[in-house]
């Protein structure tokens, strides 16, 4: 069963912001009319990420992909592919897609 989360202002606020650091030092013109989130979770060896892109002017999500495995180390680049290569066939480009380390860790706590 899949957990909804629902995103505050401030949870956007924040995602946003990453975003746009993260754009700043790599030196490319971002398409601001999309936003990329994504979460990260891991429990007894088995984990999942899921990354969405968004059209911030409908809100709605354009993109949805996730995977399952052993670590995510292994799984992220599998979805980051699906992401642009399903970006690309729709002729969406300069979407700044989340690095590992900004998907949001929804792992239990120890």
């Amino acid at each position: 069963m899949k957990k909804i989360v629902k995103l505050t202002e401030a949870d956007l606020y924040r995602i946003v912001k990453r975003v746009i650091n993260e754009q700043s030092t790599t030196g490319q013109t971002p398409n601001t009319q999309y936003m990329a989130a994504g979460t990260k979770f891991c429990f007894f060896g088995s984990c999942r990420i899921d990354i969405k892109v968004i059209n911030k002017t409908t809100s709605q999500i354009v993109v949805s992909k996730g995977a399952e495995g052993s670590d995510v180390n292994s799984i992220y680049p599998q979805v980051l592919k699906q992401i642009q290569d399903e970006l690309l066939a729709k002729n969406i480009t300069g979407v700044t897609l989340p690095t590992l380390e900004q998907l949001e860790d929804t792992s239990p706590k120890k």
